[in-house]
């Protein structure tokens, strides 16, 4: 799959509030420089219009003194390129309590209690870097228990299945609508010689048989707003009863319509994260239980 690089200079101190606007508009992955912000997204999403879209609110945010100044560039970047791409620029990430993740070509300081992952980043979104996946592993230290059965849904690089089966799950079935994302997916956990725990499946929830004959103890779905409720009725219909639901990739203003689609499920809530840049939107992470 071709992508398209977006090279943003930007003042180093709005890069993070800006991601999540590109977020928004589709971007899938970052990476930042001494000079610039780099967001990649798959081409059959790019247009002028796009474009120009990024380049209006740069500019509004340049005139509300956010911004001192802006250049926009693109490339195309091919999936042969991608990984040059991220080794300039990757380093280790530390979530939560233990766990460290680091792609194959850094080693890292750990300890006897260190989650230690490998995540090479490729075409996946789902590095450790971003707060939605960051918020994402801190639930599942706190609620993951040895022995659960774990539905990943949108597992990307596949991060969140293997800190589950690292924690102790008996099985976990990542799914992803996206080929590539399965096959990065599946490299990660032999890496991390998870993949005898991990399963993954190409296609859409509903339409994978192997899922949808089962139930779990546990549920991930680090993906907008708009996808969580399209498929809240398979979400809720595939958690065994006491199981948990952990959900992010959600704005503040997304709760409501979120919290909306629990309570009309009667589901519990067990808790609730945020993370907040100075001056960007809120992410939001929730935990509920059946």
């Amino acid at each position: 799959m071709v992508y398209k690089e977006l090279i943003l200079n930007i003042d180093e101190s709005f890069r993070e509030d800006f991601i999540a606007e590109l977020l928004m508009l589709n971007f899938e992955s970052f990476t930042e420089s001494n000079d610039a912000l780099h967001a990649y997204i798959p081409a059959n999403r790019w247009s002028a219009s796009l474009l120009d879209d990024i380049r209006r609110r740069l500019k509004n945010h340049q005139q509300t003194g956010k911004i001192n100044s802006f250049t926009c560039d693109v490339n195309d970047v091919y999936p042969q390129n991608w990984q040059e791409q991220w080794e300039r620029t990757v380093v280790p990430v530390h979530v939560g309590k233990h766990v460290i993740i680091h792609p194959s070509w850094q080693s890292i300081d750990k300890t006897n209690d260190t989650i230690d992952v490998i995540i090479d980043p490729k075409m996946s979104f789902g590095t450790g870097h971003h707060e939605t996946t960051q918020m994402m592993i801190e639930l599942l230290e706190e609620y993951c228990m040895p022995g659960m059965d774990i539905l990943d849904v949108g597992t990307g690089s596949g991060v969140l299945s293997i800190v589950a089966a690292k924690l102790g799950a008996s099985y976990v079935a990542g799914i992803d609508n996206d080929p590539d994302s399965i096959a990065d997916a599946q490299e990660n956990c032999e890496r991390n010689k998870m993949h005898n725990i991990v399963r993954l499946y190409p296609g859409k929830p509903d339409e994978i048989i192997e899922v949808s004959k089962q139930t779990f103890n546990m549920i991930l779905a680090n993906i907008e707003k708009k996808v969580i409720l399209a498929i809240f009725d398979f979400l809720t219909n595939r958690l065994r009863e006491n199981g948990v639901l952990l959900l992010s990739g959600l704005l503040q203003e997304d709760y409501p319509h979120i919290e909306k689609a629990w309570k009309n499920k009667k589901l519990s809530l067990l808790k609730r994260i945020e993370r907040t840049s100075q001056t960007s939107d809120t992410w939001t992470a929730i935990a509920l239980q059946k």
